[in-house]
């Protein structure tokens, strides 16, 4: 399930915030349901090529967030969620926006500063406007 997440070190998202983002794509379009187990700390890290505590900090985000249920020599598996009032963005890039719009925040850009910058990512090569 997790062959398809492709971390991006340069995109300038945080590796654990894509992760995670991911991890509450799956969620939501319920491929991941109530239950369901996901790979412990060590095997996520490995198959992802990511540091250990990497995914330990989404899986505790994740759980602070009440996402899944975990705890120390037990398996993390998905929190018994009532999906109507889960409040989750529909895609990563939705997820990703709302972090790019909380951190713009916090270090103060303007909307029109942080329009400026995905415009010129957008037209940037590789991106959407390419």
């Amino acid at each position: 399930m997790f062959e398809t997440l492709k971390v991006d070190d340069k995109s300038g998202v945080p590796v654990w915030v894509q992760i995670r983002n991911y991890i509450i794509f799956l969620i939501r379009s319920e491929q991941l349901r109530p239950g369901d187990t996901l790979p412990t700390v060590r095997q996520l890290a490995v198959e992802l090529g990511v540091n250990y505590n990497t995914i330990h900090k989404v899986y505790q985000d994740l759980e602070t967030d009440g996402l899944i249920n975990s705890g120390r020599g037990r398996r993390s598996t998905i929190a018994d969620i009532n999906r109507d009032e889960l409040e989750l963005p529909p895609s990563p890039v939705d997820a990703i926006i709302e972090e790019l719009a909380r951190v713009a925040q916090e270090s103060g850009l303007t909307r029109g500063d942080v329009m400026a910058r995905v415009e010129s990512a957008l037209g940037a090569p590789g991106g959407l406007g390419s």
